[in-house]
């Protein structure tokens, strides 16, 4: 059974493990993933959560408040063995409940070449969507997507 809650303080390790791990299936995986002390702040100050099964480390998520008023979605990871079992739309389920449950909007950025991503993110309700050719490096093109607070 997937058990989905908010991270803690003492989960960041293992969180960055599995960020480290996710990364590696990045197109653009040669460039350094979020480390150990970000994801130590983010367990305690953002809106970080966990699935877990038999207390295993399987995914996490986490949503942090930008000046702009709205929340950056920055990543949802999945352990690799894990993907396609439902474990991300856990995660994002918990994740949008809460943030409608606050009345706040989320934006977050996808390569537009993952489909896979672009589809799971439509059907989270991430239906606003601006290209920003060379977001991160000349290279790199991203999709701005824009979800709207549910009540």
């Amino acid at each position: 059974m997937i058990e989905v809650q908010r991270a803690t303080p003492g989960d960041f390790l293992e969180i960055a493990a599995l960020d480290r791990t996710a990364w590696k299936g990045n197109r653009n995986n040669a460039f350094i993933p979020d480390g150990e002390h970000v994801w130590r702040l983010w367990a305690e100050h953002a809106l970080t959560f966990t699935a877990r099964s038999a207390g295993r480390l399987l995914g996490a998520i986490v949503a942090f408040p930008c000046l702009d008023g709205r929340f950056c979605v920055h990543k949802v990871m999945v352990e690799p063995a894990e993907r396609g079992q439902g474990v991300g739309s856990r995660l994002f389920e918990r994740l949008l409940k809460e943030l409608d449950a606050r009345a706040e909007d989320a934006f977050l950025t996808v390569d537009p070449e993952n489909k896979a991503a672009l589809a799971l993110y439509a059907k989270w309700g991430f239906d606003e969507r601006s290209f920003v050719p060379g977001f991160y490096r000349a290279e790199e093109d991203r999709y701005v997507l824009l979800r709207r607070a549910r009540f």
